[in-house]
């Protein structure tokens, strides 16, 4: 038997499991494969990241990213307000692995090319089906160690 001020962790790769637990664009996309993206913190800066490994749920609600850093620096044609913003990347070259608390991240954004994000017609937008919620709700149940 645990001890009652044990946490549990429950590690989740499965895409359809990770969009019940965090915005299905995000969840979905960034477990699927690399990318350039960024998620913008509470202090303002902004980590760079090229993919999403894993989800990491505690038993006591805390939720952790495990993610490949992509480089430091300002992403090519990225909006000049976003210019001033401080991007972070990988500390030395190798050091691609990080775990990023969720309750840090103020935003996630994709930096895509701009031939993809530009849209000249606004009113005929249509959301794709990944962007629909979830029709059911997965519970998870966390296992311990003894």
């Amino acid at each position: 038997m645990m001890p009652a001020s044990v946490i549990t962790w429950t590690r989740v790769t499965d895409p359809d499991i990770a969009v019940t637990l965090m915005p299905p664009w995000f969840a979905g996309h960034m477990l699927s494969g690399h990318g350039r993206y960024g998620f913008l913190l509470t202090t303002g800066d902004v980590l760079r990241v090229s993919r999403l490994m894993a989800v990491h749920v505690s038993s006591v609600g805390a939720v952790m990213l495990d993610v490949l850093l992509d480089n430091a620096g300002v992403p090519i044609d990225v909006d000049q307000a976003w210019r001033t913003k401080h991007f972070l990347g990988a500390p030395v070259p190798g050091a691609v692995f990080a775990s990023v608390n969720v309750a840090s991240v103020v935003a996630a954004v994709e930096f895509a090319a701009a031939e993809f994000a530009e849209n000249t017609d606004e009113r005929s937008v249509t959301l794709p089906d990944a962007l629909a919620p979830p029709s059911e709700v997965v519970e998870l149940v966390a296992v311990g160690r003894d």
